[in-house]
């Protein structure tokens, strides 16, 4: 997998994150898009981060990619619920909500565009 990948994975997230915070945001109280900012946002970083580390140096072993992908993506689910909602007093339902729907909504088309343009060499 080339790293020429990465800027159509990166724009894909940044698609994805945008959809969501749009969506959030009609049906969201007012007092609550804050929490779904920080949430959307803190989903997409931390996908782009891990996206950009796992196409790096995992590029031609998708399954370890994938499965350090999904670490990577409770990880942060865990530590957002566990530490960062409580330490910063955020509301949690619209935090975890968008964050899980922008890591959830990134997971299923990551291995489209990790397939996409890849070659099978063996004929199969």
């Amino acid at each position: 997998m080339s790293a020429a990948r990465l800027p159509r994975l990166l724009a894909a997230v940044g698609v994805i994150a945008a959809a969501v915070y749009l969506a959030a945001i009609l049906v969201v109280p007012a007092e609550s898009r804050r929490g779904v900012a920080i949430g959307v946002g803190a989903g997409a970083a931390w996908q782009a981060l891990v996206l950009a580390v796992t196409l790096t140096a995992l590029g031609h072993n998708r399954l370890a990619a994938f499965g350090v992908g999904m670490l990577a993506r409770f990880l942060l689910v865990a530590l957002a619920a566990l530490v960062a909602v409580p330490a910063l007093k955020l509301p949690p339902a619209p935090v975890l909500l968008s964050l899980v729907t922008v890591l959830f909504a990134t997971t299923l088309i990551e291995p489209v565009l990790f397939a996409a343009g890849a070659r099978n060499e063996t004929g199969r």
